[in-house]
């Protein structure tokens, strides 16, 4: 998947030459694991097998073309890092090694994580394909078949690699999916972010209980966060700096977040929403960046739509049945309090959340207003779309939010996390009074 990755990366426009490719390796293993798992998702409808064949086919053909694509380029150089960062990722290494020991024997005894996950991971292993026996069977509707396949399709992969249904090992490539978007995180924000913020910013992302908590359970809902914490922030650097590959990886990542969960529809919808109210004047490459996230969910929307799939905890379409909605108003307000609650919850998250909403009224009073309309206009949408799930669901709204609550605010949480140090050294170079470079150029100092 690491191949992979290195091969994508000079295709999406983010590494034009061998110089910005060893710039910008930190993105490789999370684009190898989205772009393998899309692949593998997308090929499963259609009763394609992907395993170590496929795997190796796809790393071969990236690697050379990528190769050829940066014949005659500009070759990389070695730079000492400096310390700040040999700190900061011995640091983010010893914590990801002690989280190691967890996942390495932990069993797999979630409900969700082996009656939903694992299980399609499992059929995918074992037949090959998305089967709808299993997969559009009614003896399996209590697996959510409306739910995306790129999850399963990685841990098909995955439990292929291993060659067997290892339940306990498959946890440590949702550790993998940690190390991963961490190091695409700050890949995206060097440049931009000063090292003695970033890697104290990432530190305390993967400090936060919940993530070491949810990861474990081995549900979707942190690799949803990881993945669209990632796009959110590259499509924060493309307002920013309008760094056309910037919007290309979050038009990716966007796909990878659509792809993994329901839930990831309301989270992209609110960013491109932000985006809009941040950036219109550059609505048509935000137009072409929608364009190829639809064209990368249409082939999973066609397989529901052909074996009559549909999400069985909640209908968009109830919102519009005023009788049912009428009668549970009063759920909106009890939802919203209850989210809010758990994001401001400082035994599950930290201060993550106080910290970007601090942040963003310093960004917007100290004059980078683009970057905190953004932040708050996906933030705020997110958590009104989230609140506004419990009104229309048909399940008893204290059960299902009970059981719920503390999952679904995943996404925000690590989103707000991840833009929390842009917001902070933008707003430092507006209060230093600098005008900002664009590109890599950028530093804070």
């Amino acid at each position: 998947m690491l191949v992979a990755g290195v091969g994508v990366l000079p295709w999406l426009g983010v590494a034009p030459s061998w110089r910005m490719l060893w710039r910008r390796i930190g993105l490789a293993y999370f684009c190898g694991i989205l772009v393998t798992a899309i692949v593998a998702a997308h090929l499963a409808l259609v009763h394609v097998s992907f395993g170590w064949t496929g795997l190796s086919l796809l790393a071969a053909l990236s690697a050379a073309s990528s190769a050829w694509h940066l014949r005659g380029t500009e070759r990389s150089s070695w730079r000492r890092p400096r310390a700040v960062t040999l700190a900061g990722v011995a640091a983010l290494a010893a914590l990801l090694a002690e989280y190691a020991r967890a996942f390495a024997v932990a069993p797999l005894n979630r409900y969700d994580a082996w009656a939903i996950w694992a299980l399609k991971g499992h059929a995918l292993y074992s037949f090959g394909w998305a089967d709808p026996a299993v997969f559009a069977g009614h003896a399996y509707r209590f697996a959510n078949l409306d739910y995306p396949l790129l999850l399963p399709s990685l841990e098909a992969i995955d439990y292929r690699a291993m060659g067997a249904f290892d339940t306990r090992v498959v946890h440590l490539q949702f550790l993998l999916f940690l190390v991963a978007a961490l190091a695409a995180l700050a890949t995206v924000l060097r440049g931009r972010v000063p090292a003695v913020v970033l890697w104290p910013a990432l530190l305390a992302l993967s400090l936060a209980p919940a993530v070491f908590d949810q990861l474990l359970t081995a549900y979707a809902d942190l690799p949803l966060a990881l993945t669209f914490a990632v796009a959110l922030t590259a499509a924060a650097r493309w307002l920013v700096t309008n760094e056309r590959w910037a919007l290309t990886l979050a038009s990716l990542v966007f796909a990878g977040a659509l792809l993994t969960k329901n839930e990831g529809l309301l989270f992209v919808i609110a960013a491109y929403v932000g985006l809009l109210a941040a950036a219109f004047p550059r609505r048509r490459a935000l137009a072409l960046a929608v364009g190829a996230d639809i064209l990368l969910l249409l082939p999973w929307r066609i397989f529901m739509a052909v074996h009559g799939l549909h999400n069985k905890d909640y209908s968009l379409a109830d919102s519009f049945d005023l009788h049912h909605v009428r009668g549970r108003l009063g759920v909106a307000p009890i939802a919203f309090r209850t989210l809010a609650g758990q994001m401001l919850d400082p035994l599950q998250w930290g201060l993550l959340v106080p910290l970007f909403a601090a942040l963003l009224v310093v960004a917007f009073v100290l004059g980078r207003r683009a970057l905190a309309v953004y932040g708050a206009v996906w933030g705020l949408l997110s958590w009104l779309g989230l609140s506004w799930i419990y009104v229309i669901s048909h399940y008893e709204y204290s059960v299902y939010l009970d059981s719920s609550k503390a999952r679904v605010v995943a996404s925000l949480v690590v989103g707000a996390a991840a833009l929390t140090p842009l917001l902070a050294a933008e707003a430092w170079a507006s209060a230093r009074g600098r005008a900002r470079p664009r590109g890599d150029g950028a530093r804070t100092p």
